[in-house]
């Protein structure tokens, strides 16, 4: 669907786009969340079409602006680049807090029309989230039913300081350091590590993929990068480490947890890039990891939580292994650990459904297995093409194969011309503001090697789509 040129001028209330047809023969769920997960619910419809007896179909509603967006229906919602448009009469993808655009999508008079429809015609309808939020409150109605953790435990289990405390108490190894309660508390305790000769780690309570956070060598550097901060700080010991893996698991209850996929991320500084499957790492240390995570899982179900979660980590010089963050959300290859079991495990329920029955029955189904990290029947990678500054597109890219053939295709040896795709690009003359994503690379094959070289050749396709704005 493309839609260059039909923004108007509207209301701040109004969706930027709306894009959606109701078959009264249908089921309907929401999907509220970024585009890059929207995927996902097409795995999704498989346990409600065997609850309600009848074809299911999703609505998705996302903060990205593109100039063209799956088929489908769609609702675009972000006030930012909105008011943009309306002042300026140009495409703008800004990228608004997660929490801004729960509360968003909770006030558009179109959602809250929306669902008054779908429930007039269903008894209850599910809202799948990329990630809960308490600002989320559509969900405050009792037949609005949320598919993911409750908001106000993943809120907890989100704060790193939080976090840092829980993995101690579960004897999982940490980096030395504290929570601290002002910036000015976090420079003392930096300052300890720096008279050592060490460097630092400094986040703030709540930072996805090390966006709220730096590696500082100076005190100096920390009051310039958090210069407003009133609240709390994590402090740690940086340590050099050579591997950054990432675990994918799901928490059905206390003694429930699925493990889904280990894979290596690739960050740079403090910033998340993307990933790489299966991961490098010898057999021994992928099980410690799996055996950790089940452990901090185990514990999260035994407070409530039910739904996704993530676990990053790093490896140092020496094999040893130091827990980094839960991510109490869906991490962005969510999709891709999908594809993968449907490879390695095809009569098997795929993740989402699998996430399904731990939120709405707090348990996985009976014939529920995990994969085997050591026979792994493709490899992929993920780069997320984010900029640091202004910047203006200069061009379209065309669509290419759907992710799932892509896939496919790597799994049965089909040669394709790339064994790349580009995904969620946002077009020819949109202006991206500092901290937007550009577009995502995503490779498959049926060996690391091809799918670096692969991701290298994406990247450069994309960079090729970007200027620099005219001053």
């Amino acid at each position: 669907m493309n839609v260059a040129g039909r923004f108007g001028d509207k209301d701040l209330k109004e969706p930027l786009l709306e894009n959606v047809r109701l078959d009264p023969h249908t089921y309907y769920f929401l999907y509220v969340g970024e585009i890059k997960a929207v995927g996902l619910n097409n795995f999704m419809r498989r346990p409600l079409e065997r609850m309600y007896g009848r074809p299911v179909d999703f609505i998705s509603i996302v903060p990205d602006v593109l100039t063209r967006y799956p088929d489908g229906n769609l609702i675009v919602i972000n006030s930012k680049a909105l008011e943009t448009f309306n002042r300026t009469g140009k495409q703008c993808n800004i990228r608004i807090p997660a929490g801004i655009f729960a509360e968003e999508v909770s006030e558009n008079p179109v959602v809250i029309n929306l669902i008054d429809m779908i429930l007039d015609r269903q008894s209850e309808v599910f809202v799948n989230v990329f990630e809960a939020r308490n600002e989320l409150s559509l969900t405050d109605d009792d037949r609005v039913r949320l598919i993911g953790p409750a908001p106000d435990l993943a809120s907890t289990f989100n704060n790193k300081l939080i976090q840092y405390e829980m993995i101690k108490a579960l004897a999982i190894p940490v980096l030395s350091g504290k929570g601290c309660g002002s910036l000015d508390e976090a420079v003392t305790v930096a300052e300890t590590y720096f008279k050592a000769g060490d460097r630092v780690f400094v986040s703030g309570a709540y930072s996805a993929a090390g966006s709220n956070s730096i590696i500082a060598n100076t005190s100096r550097e920390i009051r310039d990068r958090f210069p407003e901060q009133e609240g709390k700080l994590l402090v740690t010991r940086f340590v050099e480490h050579v591997h950054d893996p990432t675990v994918l698991g799901i928490v059905a209850g206390e003694g429930d947890v699925y493990i889904a996929s280990v894979a290596d991320q690739k960050v740079e500084g403090t910033q998340f890039k993307g990933s790489t499957y299966p991961t490098v790492l010898d057999i021994e240390t992928v099980r410690d990891l799996v055996e950790m995570t089940r452990t901090i899982g185990k514990h999260l179900g035994g407070q409530g939580y039910r739904g996704t979660f993530g676990c990053d980590y790093i490896v140092d010089h020496d094999g040893n292994i130091f827990f980094i963050e839960i991510n109490a959300r869906k991490q962005g290859t969510t999709l891709e650990t999908t594809l993968t079991m449907i490879h390695h495990l095809p009569a098997h329920p795929y993740f989402p459904e699998l996430e399904f029955h731990a939120v709405t029955e707090g348990r996985f189904p009976d014939r529920s297995r995990e994969m085997d990290p050591a026979k792994s029947r493709i490899c992929w990678g993920t780069f997320n093409y984010k900029t640091d500054r202004d910047i203006v597109v200069n061009r379209d890219v065309e669509p290419m194969i759907p992710e799932p053939e892509l896939f496919s295709c790597a799994v049965n040896g089909k040669l394709l011309r790339e064994r790349y795709i580009i995904e969620d690009h946002v077009g020819g003359g949109v202006t991206i503001k500092a901290g937007g994503f550009l577009g995502r690379v995503i490779a498959a094959s049926d060996n690391l090697p091809d799918v670096h070289s692969s991701l290298k050749r994406g990247i450069e396709r994309v960079s090729d789509t970007m200027e620099e704005p005219p001053t």
